[in-house]
């Protein structure tokens, strides 16, 4: 929509060494925009990459968690010399997962310092020619990624969504295959009583039982340009209805030693017998200073109804699913946050390790 997005250099001291991140900006928001933090090691990646940021054009493309293609642009970069400077004479040191954790939480805490000197001093870099067809259409037929129960025979992708629910469900699956099989996945399965969902995806294997509820919003300019207020607004409003939500779907299950399910128009029954049975709100977006108030909604949950419950939001559950190895793993990160959220009342964020450096 801005045709642009900012890179900014952002100082790091580390044992009383300086060095410099990079910090990608989209200004969906002109206070408060979305960021991407990249901290910086000596290796031949970081060579290229302030090489490339020091160039006059390049080519951005734009892919979604699962490496679809989406937008791509000719793009101009515009890096003042003080800037320039900064990179040519940036000293990188080697990788240690300490400095990557205190570089984090440097980057973050000077962004939301900055001033405006840092905000004119950010490299700009500007869409002048789409490369990639900005209507893109995408139909699915991989047999591979249908296998699951409650799946269509296609699987439709658009950037642009009017309407939520149904395309985000079918992302949450492609996530959760990371992890689980396609024969362990229930998309939408119903009621027996009233042919009602019982829940957006069900989750089922030998030891652990997971109901998923999930809210999402359009995906549409209006929506994306609405102020941090609104959207914060919007997520206490869907978090609230997806515990609702969630509520209902234990009282359907009750006490009961099986779910009775509608799937794939079928009945079908689920032993829950030994199995551990949790559940999972997902929403488009939470935020950081927001957590304080998702706790207590969360833990009504968890009082009135003795089970676990965490909330995610998409992004989350993208990092989860990429860097945890397996169902153990998954479950484990979930029962540290949930654990954590009873004692506390304030259920944390989990740092994701990735899977080389577990």
């Amino acid at each position: 929509m801005e045709q642009e997005f900012k890179i900014y250099v952002a100082p790091i001291n580390i044992d009383n060494h300086k060095t410099i991140g990079l910090i990608s900006a989209f200004f969906d928001d002109e206070d408060e925009p979305l960021i991407i933090c990249t901290p910086l090691f000596e290796e031949p990646n970081t060579d290229d990459l302030t090489k490339l940021l020091l160039s006059k054009t390049v080519s951005v493309y734009f892919l979604d968690e699962n490496n679809t293609e989406y937008l791509g642009y000719e793009t101009i970069i515009e890096c003042n010399e003080n800037t320039q400077n900064r990179l040519n004479g940036a000293k990188f040191f080697p990788f240690k997962l300490s400095y990557t954790r205190s570089a984090l939480d440097q980057m973050t805490m000077w962004f939301g310092m900055r001033s405006q000197k840092e905000d004119r001093s950010a490299i700009t870099l500007s869409f002048i020619k789409s490369l990639v067809p900005e209507d893109l259409f995408i139909q699915d037929f991989i047999p591979q990624n249908h296998l699951y129960h409650g799946s269509g025979v296609i699987r439709f992708i658009e950037l642009e969504r009017k309407e939520p629910g149904y395309y985000q469900e079918m992302d949450i699956v492609r996530l959760l295959h990371r992890l689980f099989l396609p024969e362990q996945i229930y998309l939408n399965p119903m009621r027996v009583t009233d042919n009602e969902e019982i829940a957006d995806i069900l989750i089922a294997t030998n030891k652990n039982i997971l109901l998923i509820q999930a809210k999402d919003s359009p995906n549409t300019e209006s929506i994306i340009r609405n102020t941090i207020t609104r959207k914060k607004s919007a997520t206490l409003k869907k978090l609230n209805g997806a515990i609702k939500q969630t509520k209902g779907a234990l009282r359907y299950i009750g006490s009961s030693s099986r779910i009775k399910i509608i799937i794939d128009e079928k009945e079908k029954e689920i032993e829950i017998g030994d199995r551990k049975l949790r559940t999972l709100v997902l929403v488009k977006e939470l935020f950081n200073d927001g957590f304080s108030i998702y706790g207590p909604i969360i833990l009504s949950l968890v009082k009135s109804t003795n089970t676990p419950c965490i909330a995610l939001d998409y992004s989350e559950l993208n990092i989860y699913t990429s860097n945890l190895a397996d169902e153990f793993s998954f479950f484990e990160a979930y029962d540290k946050v949930s654990d954590y959220g009873i004692q506390n009342g304030v259920f944390p964020r989990l740092r994701i390790l990735p899977r080389h450096e577990e």
